[in-house]
């Protein structure tokens, strides 16, 4: 009997079937896995597999099906063995899985918002829907962003900010216990509702985050930053009529206010990148003997700071946060333009995860931020930036398929 695994795809009227010949062992369930990882990243979300044919699987092929059925469930997909031979449907039935793994088609849609319009844009599809919500949108503004370029930051700044449902924030912060625990760790930060995470300063680059377990409630020392909590109004889901065409981030926030009609707003959004360009702090914001007297100062800014050499994290599943704003100079302490000469201010952080695929519709943003902490790599967190310099600039971050949730500020 020839030792090898054979997938043929069939496209049915609700779903794919996979008919899998051979054996799925330790060796060939790789190759499964690699197969099932492509059909579910590139948005096939009801699969079906016919093992009739497979004469041997091992627990490594259980426990990649396993896996799957368990991923699908997660992103509202349908998966399943549809047939089984009499070796494999008895080693399912000792094993106990052959109910739980038996083929099950895709979960019934909850409600999905009300869909408002969907327009089209430069080869990108933008779809806006209305979100029930009773409590506005509320914007806080925490600090004193100068004192980074003039003598530093003392215990005085130091505020405890709690996270929570609702509540989400960016700015320069750390996990710890006081100010005196924090001092030398001082980085961006994002808080996102149940969760905070932080990019402590040094060459580490070792993210830290707390979540929320049991009464743990997640906090970061904060020395400035923005915070927002209420209801969104409004979710944009966005993807490029071109799989891999990416959508600039300027262009996006810019189609975001003509769409949503909204110059002031709050925005988390999850989407896969195809490449970050963002920085983090690198030394000391404390006051102190460490302290360098301006971290931007050039050329000491290229110790002081950590910059994408170019756009990072290809293929990386992230949550941006943020604010923009196109009216008045009230938020420009906190922000920056947009691209050079633009009316547009804003001011973003992304937490950076390993892949992750995410429910096409009726998306919770509390929920899929618990699943990424839990069970994906979270690998940064990064300022976004606009690098516009001649010749060596690194350009601005890219995105697709995505889902924003936006709250228009109204205090």
């Amino acid at each position: 009997m020839e030792e090898k695994l054979d997938i043929t795809r069939e496209e049915r009227d609700e779903y794919s079937l996979l008919k899998i010949d051979g054996r799925i062992d330790g060796s060939w369930s790789k190759h499964l896995d690699e197969y099932l990882d492509e059909m579910l990243n590139a948005g096939t979300y009801n699969v079906a597999l016919d093992l009739g044919s497979v004469h041997y699987m091992s627990s490594m092929g259980i426990r990649v099906i396993m896996k799957y059925a368990k991923l699908y469930r997660q992103v509202n997909g349908g998966f399943g063995i549809l047939s089984a031979s009499k070796n494999v449907d008895d080693i399912l039935e000792m094993a106990g899985l052959k109910t739980i793994l038996q083929w099950q088609a895709k979960a019934a849609e909850a409600p999905a918002e009300e869909v408002t319009k969907t327009v089209e844009s430069a080869g990108v599809s933008y779809t806006i829907s209305s979100l029930p919500g009773s409590q506005p949108m509320q914007c806080r503004f925490t600090g004193d962003p100068a004192k980074i370029r003039n003598g530093g930051f003392t215990g005085d700044d130091c505020i405890n900010l709690e996270s929570g449902r609702k509540h989400y924030g960016i700015g320069l912060g750390a996990i710890g216990l006081d100010f005196e625990d924090c001092k030398n760790r001082f980085g961006e930060f994002i808080a996102l509702g149940d969760a905070v995470a932080c990019c402590p300063a040094g060459n580490a680059k070792s993210p830290d985050y707390m979540l929320k377990t049991g009464r743990l409630i997640p906090a970061v020392r904060l020395l400035y930053g923005v915070s927002f909590k209420g209801d969104f109004d409004k979710t944009v889901r966005f993807s490029p009529d071109r799989q891999n065409e990416p959508v600039r981030f300027s262009r996006l926030i810019t189609e975001l206010i003509r769409i949503t009609g909204y110059e002031r707003f709050a925005m988390v959004m999850l989407a896969e990148t195809s490449g970050l360009v963002g920085l983090s702090i690198n030394t000391p914001v404390a006051a102190g003997e460490n302290r360098p007297l301006n971290p931007f100062m050039f050329p000491e800014v290229r110790e002081n700071v950590n910059f994408t050499t170019g756009p990072e994290y290809k293929k990386m599943m992230t949550i941006t946060v943020g604010i923009v704003s196109g009216a008045g100079d009230d938020f420009r302490e906190f922000t920056r333009p947009l691209s050079p000469g633009s009316a547009v201010w804003q001011h973003f952080h992304t937490a950076v995860f390993s892949y992750h695929a995410f429910k096409k519709t009726n998306i919770d943003p509390d929920e899929t931020i618990s699943t990424l902490f839990e069970q994906e790599e979270l690998l940064d967190v990064l300022h976004l930036i606009n690098d516009t310099r001649e010749f060596t600039g690194a350009g601005e971050s890219d995105f697709k398929n995505g889902v924003c949730w936006i709250g228009h500020i109204q205090s």
